[in-house]
């Protein structure tokens, strides 16, 4: 068997040397990191230099074992490459990255608002680097002797096969498979795959027999085996095709068996009290805004479904607090009195608002402003009718609808990662880590820190006052997007973060942190507080895509 310096020729060790520097680098000079590529980095920041650099990129800090050993066994293949493979692997790269582009675009964006159950979270986000794709579709389309002696000499020595062909073939699934294990990154080998098989498909239908019998995919070496009178023939390229078939079965399989293993009794989700928030102190307080809807009798049940929808994890919990708000100036709100009946043994404390604002429009701005004032300065207050109202007000609070309650267990659980996420980059000093989360749509499921609230109070009483400083001709933004672009750092009244640089999130960290999916329901769709207006009852549903996914500025807990 020739030695591996017999078949490796100079650019191999090139590509080696290269990509052995990279991930040496990685370590030593963590500042000189390539980051990752991600189809998000195409589609919504038009960067395509991670896609280019990504075979020299440098592995995420969260798989940095497993990736940077899938490394070293990539470099390792490398060096039995021929010349003539060394751009044809980088062309198939480019291809994989596309089509994974596309793929990550059709799951999310595309698909993630009229058929949310094909929405995929991490056909978008997972992360590529490494030559370990490309060197799949390669050994699947082009060729694997040299590779195949290589790895036979170095694991298996002594081991004879019966027969070549399944030889060859139990060697390729396990070089692939394992690859794309270490790696972590099924849907980019998943697209290696499915590349291979088109490319065996085209060459048996377009390739013709004095091409195929001059194809020599590995040079010399291959001459030498093809012209030997060795006993085991070529593999045929049926066998190719059967080969990336079994590949693109057995890739998913750790992902189904950990799925398999997830059934069964889970404990409702807790948000765990932070070492800055005292036990007497809710970390997260709910409030639910409510307001007269126009014939309101057949919206009178909106509110008690929403709050009883949230409730079961505020008794379970000390952390969480729930309220209910208003600001109508009517005399009469049945849904809100209803529900303060139906509650009024529970935690849930039940406040109306009947300051009188002559200086300010009445409408949702002055509402939540009023809201927002009242629950930053709330501590306690003789008119709450809850028997146990909470003695301080909490850290974050969360902004709800009345007509959007939580998608039971698994919307919970949505929030307690966001919450956790939040929380675990908050400290005690003003510079802070992140200043909310954004759970649901428009303006319900934001979750504030309680320093911002004032800021926000500031910035909707200048929007609502008849003597606004604004000049009139600039459109005035609606609440929730007053609301949005302060968590996301864009007004230039709210505090802004900073965030290092992250490999993982296309050069940067996310402001705001939020959901893949909406975790809360829109059940008054035909019931809007305001007359006329009339939304589809299927949109903003429970699992439809959160419409700041794949956005730079957010982070994401996948649910």
């Amino acid at each position: 068997m020739p030695s591996l310096w017999d078949t490796t020729s100079f650019p191999s060790v090139v590509l080696a040397a290269s990509l052995s520097l990279a991930l040496l680098a990685s370590f030593l000079v963590p500042a000189w990191r390539i980051p990752e590529f991600t189809p998000r980095q195409i589609i919504y920041a038009k960067n395509v230099f991670p896609l280019l650099l990504a075979p020299w990129a440098s592995p995420h800090a969260n798989a940095i074992n497993t990736r940077s050993l899938a490394r070293l066994v990539q470099i390792a293949l490398s060096l039995r490459l021929p010349q003539t493979a060394i751009l044809l692997c980088y062309v198939h790269w480019i291809t994989i990255a596309l089509a994974r582009t596309l793929t990550g675009f059709l799951l999310t964006r595309s698909v993630g608002w009229a058929y949310p159950r094909l929405f995929n979270h991490w056909a978008l986000y997972e992360t590529s680097s490494g030559i370990g794709p490309p060197l799949v579709t390669y050994l699947l389309t082009s060729g694997t002797r040299p590779i195949l002696d290589l790895v036979r000499g170095s694991f298996i020595k002594g081991c004879h096969w019966e027969n070549s062909s399944r030889g060859d073939v139990f060697l390729v699934v396990c070089v692939c498979t394992i690859l794309c294990w270490l790696d972590g990154a099924p849907w980019t080998y998943a697209m290696a795959t499915l590349l291979s098989i088109s490319l065996t498909i085209w060459r048996a239908l377009f390739s013709s027999p004095l091409r195929e019998s001059s194809h020599v995919p590995f040079g010399g070496l291959d001459q030498q085996y093809s012209n030997s009178s060795s006993p085991h023939p070529r593999r045929p390229r049926t066998t190719g095709f059967q080969t990336s078939l079994l590949v693109l079965l057995v890739i998913p399989l750790p992902y189904i068996v950990g799925f398999l293993f997830s059934f069964g009794y889970h404990p409702i989700p807790d948000i765990a009290p932070s070492s800055s928030t005292g036990i007497d102190r809710p970390v997260l307080e709910i409030l639910i805004l409510s307001f007269p809807r126009p014939n309101d009798a057949g919206a009178i049940p909106v509110l008690s479904r929403t709050i009883s929808s949230y409730l079961p994890y505020v008794n379970n919990s000390s952390t969480t607090s729930l309220s209910v708000f208003t600001h109508a100036r009517q005399a009469h709100h049945p849904s809100f009195e209803l529900a303060k009946k139906e509650f009024r043994d529970t935690p849930v404390v039940f406040y109306t608002d009947r300051d009188l604002h002559p200086d300010d429009r009445e409408g949702q701005y002055l509402h939540v402003a009023e809201a927002f004032r009242w629950v930053y300065e709330r501590h306690q207050r003789d008119d709450d009718t809850s028997p146990n109202p909470p003695a301080k007000p909490a850290e974050w609070v969360m902004l709800v609808e009345d007509d959007f309650p939580l998608c039971g267990e698994w919307g919970w659980s949505g929030i307690v990662g966001v919450m956790r996420m939040l929380e675990s980059k908050r400290t005690p000093s003003a510079s802070m880590g992140r200043w909310g989360g954004f759970v649901g749509t428009g303006g319900s499921g934001v979750i504030i820190h309680r320093s911002v609230l004032p800021i926000l109070t500031h910035i909707l009483r200048i929007h609502a006052s008849l003597h606004s400083p604004l000049p009139p001709n600039i459109p005035r933004r609606p609440p929730d997007i007053i609301i949005q672009d302060c968590l996301l750092g864009i007004d230039p009244l709210c505090p802004a973060y900073n965030p290092p640089t992250s490999s993982s999130n296309g050069g940067r960290s996310g402001n705001l942190v939020i959901t893949s999916r909406l975790v809360m329901d829109h059940v008054g769709s035909d019931k809007s507080t305001a007359a006329g207006r009339v939304y589809s009852p299927e949109k903003w549903r429970c699992g439809w895509r959160h419409p700041f996914h794949g956005r730079e500025e957010v982070v994401v807990v996948p649910v």
